[in-house]
């Protein structure tokens, strides 16, 4: 247990300094090595900070998380840098949301590069040049990452699996479920759940939303054939259309975003249901903390809570602690395959139109997705000429849209969104 207020490590859940709460695991901080030219990752109270474990050498501190820059991303960052095509072959590049390290250089793209991109003349560069020139010095830059961090990652793998097996052993082996969403937590998740059971023929429910990125979609099908044993369920909503649905309520926003519980944990409540009618369930799932702020309001295990919309389920979360740069790790270290959107740039893979996603993810979209990209926006500004936007090309353009609070003028939206009242949250629901 750790107390972030005294910064010290207890075994009592209340610190015996200051009294304080105290959380379950100690924090992390990612240092950097330039002699070897890879992240570090470093407890907070761990002794030798100021060395590299591999090389001796001093090191300074980088970041609170990291993501790996995958080869198909460089170029599209050569691009926005305005360098020159393979000049970054060489370079160990990380990133954190909209901030690269560049051999340990930061640099930061801003909301205003991203606007400013001329997407077709970037798609038009993407497509004529060959990215697996990138790959073999990404591969040496990887091995070392691995290996430095070998240490680290045998001790979350070790206490996630401790974590499993004490949850898994208040449920029978058929009531053990793994919420797959085709993301890397989820990814990771079922991986871990799996091995830590010993148990391949566990059931993996799969929420479509029919919003899902193309990448996912492929993914989800190959990890299917990978995982022959496994029992794969897919929910989907086949009864309404999500743009149908879009012209009778409006689009979906960020205080109201009924398309989770009408695509998706209605869909998976009927799935579970189905298979277990009254039973309660234990359901892993790859919700991490470190995701957002109301994320981090979530507790390791969850049970009747408001936060759990699927009653009929307890939800444990092995990976609760982990940052971005851990799941990465894992990733890596166990040679999982995973989702090829995180390859391209994004950084979380959910809906492809959510009004959280960022200007970033939107940019990305515009690039690899120009039909989807382009049919929704002429969808949000017609939405927005017909609520009696003045300028509905800015007002979707800004990003406005994404914070409606109703129907604003559609006829048809109030009786539905009492119909569907319990689904407009701010919080995420818990299979989200």
């Amino acid at each position: 247990m750790w107390c972030k207020h005294c910064e010290i490590e207890t075994n009592e859940k209340e610190c015996p300094i200051c009294g304080q709460k105290t959380e379950t695991d100690v924090p992390t901080e990612i240092y950097w090595c330039e002699h070897c030219q890879v992240p570090i990752i470093r407890r907070v109270n761990q002794s030798g900070q100021a060395e590299c474990p591999n090389c001796g050498d001093k090191i300074k501190y980088m970041a609170s998380d990291l993501r790996p820059v995958f080869p198909e991303e460089r170029l599209l960052l050569e691009l926005l840098l305005k360098l020159e095509p393979l000049s970054l072959n060489e370079k160990s590049v990380w990133a954190n949301k909209n901030r690269y390290y560049i051999d340990g250089h930061s640099k930061a793209i801003t909301g205003k590069q991203y606007e400013a991109a001329d997407i077709e003349q970037i798609r038009k560069i993407l497509q004529e040049h060959a990215q697996d020139k990138y790959s073999e010095a990404f591969k040496y830059h990887i091995q070392d990452f691995l290996t430095i961090n070998r240490q680290h990652l045998q001790s979350i793998i070790e206490e996630a699996h401790q974590f499993i097996r004490e949850e898994a052993s208040k449920y029978p082996a058929e009531n053990i479920v793994l919420s797959f969403s085709g993301g890397k937590d989820s990814t990771v998740t079922a991986d871990i759940v799996t091995k830590a059971l010993s148990n391949p023929s566990l059931v993996h429910i799969f929420g479509n939303t029919t919003l899902e990125f193309p990448t996912t979609l492929t993914y989800a099908e190959r990890f299917r054939k990978n995982h022959p044993q496994a029992i794969f369920q897919i929910a989907q909503n086949r009864e309404q259309d999500f743009m149908d649905m879009c012209k009778v309520i409006g689009p979906p926003a960020r205080m109201m975003r009924w398309c989770c519980s009408m695509f998706k944990t209605g869909p998976i409540t009927r799935i579970i249901s189905n298979l277990y009618r009254n039973q309660q369930i234990l359901t892993f799932y790859g919700i991490r903390r470190y995701e957002s702020v109301s994320r981090s309001k979530y507790n390791r295990v969850e049970k009747n809570t408001e936060s759990v919309k699927i009653q009929q389920q307890t939800v444990a979360a092995p990976i609760f602690n982990w940052k971005d740069i851990d799941v990465w790790l894992y990733i890596l270290g166990e040679k999982i395959d995973f989702n090829d959107a995180y390859r391209l740039g994004y950084d979380r893979v959910g809906c492809w139109c959510c009004p959280n996603n960022n200007k970033r993810a939107q940019f990305l979209s515009n690039i690899y997705m120009p039909e989807r990209s382009t049919k929704w926006r002429d969808f949000l500004i017609n939405f927005a000429r017909d609520i009696g936007k003045q300028d509905a090309e800015v007002y979707v353009d800004s990003g406005k849209w994404k914070a409606r609070q109703g129907g604003n003028g559609l006829a048809a939206a109030k009786t539905v969104k009492l119909q569907y009242s319990n689904f407009a949250v701010v919080k995420p629901p818990i299979n989200s």
